[in-house]
């Protein structure tokens, strides 16, 4: 390394085209890195317009694919729409790491060509767990409705798009999405009483956005958006890495980042990404997006972990300077809630740091003394879902994909507390409403603490280690 104060302005040519190179490859680097959560948004969003159309067209729900399980409806445009899953999450669905406990629903928005919003939420079918979260077009939240924040009765939000300074209607609390793009998730815990899931779907149905211009009329219908601009079919596939940085830029002009990443986003716009694809600069993107990759791999294999567990950050699902962390976390877990809302935790490695597998019929446990359970506050809940390697549920004789101790039949322990038992096949002498069958290899298990404490934020509760028997 030479001394700070020297300098060499007389470079010969080929070491000025390799500096050009260098700079190309490390903003390819970044740029990949900072444009990751919004370009998921970019392919959530056109797998939600093309789930909508081919189910609208089809009649019934999309049975296989990216976008499976989604519905939509003949003659009514998806932008401004509500997509309400009419099931429960199974192995058959795409998305990865998945809750089996509630069931979703989405809405994808442009409010500069839909205007302000009207986001109707009907009252609670009792004081149940439920959420609307509202997403900004980075899967940042920006702002919550349920009973937590806004109690059980049923509530109108105008949701505005940046620099609005319209007239709300009376009384009614405004939303500023900081981007023009945003997307709103609803969830609903699904009880184990027969039926309830019925009842949700009622409750879902209820769910609605109006147009502000059309709020009041008694029968509003929504104004129909050019969705050609926000679909790719190919994105799922993409591994054209300057098309990715493209498309990722166009995203990001109409959906600037907070202020305080403006000076590294405009570095990013200055590299001439969207120029003629000279072979030079093909090379230098692709591997720039290499490092990235394998930073974000190095990031979530190296992630904090307590017996096994990876630890929430409280900075996730909300504006993150750690660009690099943000970038990981999303590949890992798309359009999560923040902490305040929900902590997730994941593991894949039982007490002594083996893989959690199933194989030949190996049987793990994991039990959580009366003194340790998940500090779920009222009107929040947990519960323990199983995955298989790439993160999907596991298929199984029982349909069991996830459990939590209101299960009927469950059996607590002597402490009060409980004792989950994964395994392929159901060992004698356990509660079969204890059991979460597990897959004949490897998995990976995800607990979800809804309303959580203040200990899962300050980070003096984790889970305990699974262990095998």
């Amino acid at each position: 390394m030479r001394s700070f104060s020297e300098f060499d302005a007389a470079l010969p040519p080929d070491l000025v085209r390799q500096a050009g190179a260098d700079r190309l490859r490390s903003l390819a680097t970044w740029a990949y890195l900072l444009l990751r959560p919004g370009m998921e948004f970019v392919r959530q969003r056109s797998n939600f317009i093309l789930g909508w159309r081919a189910a609208a067209a089809a009649g019934a729900a999309v049975a296989e694919g990216a976008a499976a399980g989604a519905v939509g409806r003949g003659g009514v445009p998806p932008l401004g729409s509500w997509m309400i899953l009419p099931d429960l999450t199974s192995p058959a669905t795409q998305t990865v790491l998945p809750s089996n406990d509630a069931l979703y629903g989405a809405a994808h928005v442009e409010l500069d060509r839909l205007g302000p919003l009207v986001v109707h939420v009907p009252a609670n079918l009792d004081d149940r767990y439920f959420s609307v979260a509202v997403m900004d077009a980075h899967f940042n939240n920006v702002a919550r409705i349920g009973p937590r924040w806004t109690g059980n009765a049923a509530t109108d939000h105008l949701l505005v798009p940046p620099g609005w300074h319209g007239q709300a209607p009376a009384g009614m609390p405004v939303i500023h999405s900081p981007t023009v793009s945003a997307c709103l998730y609803n969830r609903m815990l699904v009880g184990y009483a027969g039926g309830d899931i019925g009842r949700v779907r009622q409750w879902q149905a209820g769910l609605a956005l109006t147009q502000l211009r059309h709020y009041g009329e008694a029968q509003p219908v929504l104004d129909a958006v050019d969705t050609a601009p926000f679909v790719h079919p190919g994105l799922n596939t993409l591994t054209d890495g300057l098309e990715y940085l493209r498309t990722g830029l166009d995203h990001l002009a109409r959906n600037p980042l907070v202020t305080e990443a403006g000076w590294l986003s405009a570095m990013i716009a200055s590299a001439g990404f969207g120029q003629d694809a000279a072979p030079a600069l093909r090379a230098a993107v692709e591997e720039g997006i290499g490092e990235a990759t394998r930073m974000l791999d190095a990031t979530l294999t190296s992630w904090p972990r307590r017996d096994g567990w990876m630890l929430p950050d409280a900075r996730l699902g909300l504006p993150n300077p750690d660009v690099l962390k943000s970038a990981a976390f999303q590949q890992f877990q798309i359009g999560s809630n923040d902490i305040s809302e929900s902590a997730y935790y994941f593991t894949d490695t039982d007490a002594a740091c083996q893989p959690l597998d199933g194989s030949g019929g190996a049987v793990h446990v994991l039990r959580f003394p009366g003194d340790r359970l998940p500090p779920a506050e009222p009107g929040g809940y947990w519960s323990l879902t199983m995955y298989d390697e790439r993160s999907l549920l596991v298929a199984n004789p029982i349909g069991r994909y996830a459990t939590r101790p209101e299960r009927p039949g469950f059996v607590r322990d002597p402490d009060g507390g409980a004792t989950i038992t994964l395994a392929p096949a159901l060992p004698g002498g356990i509660p079969e409403a204890n059991w979460l069958p597990a897959p004949a290899g490897r998995f990976r298990l995800g607990l979800r603490v809804y309303y959580p404490g203040p200990a899962v934020a300050d980070g003096s509760w984790s889970p305990p280690a699974v262990i095998r028997r």
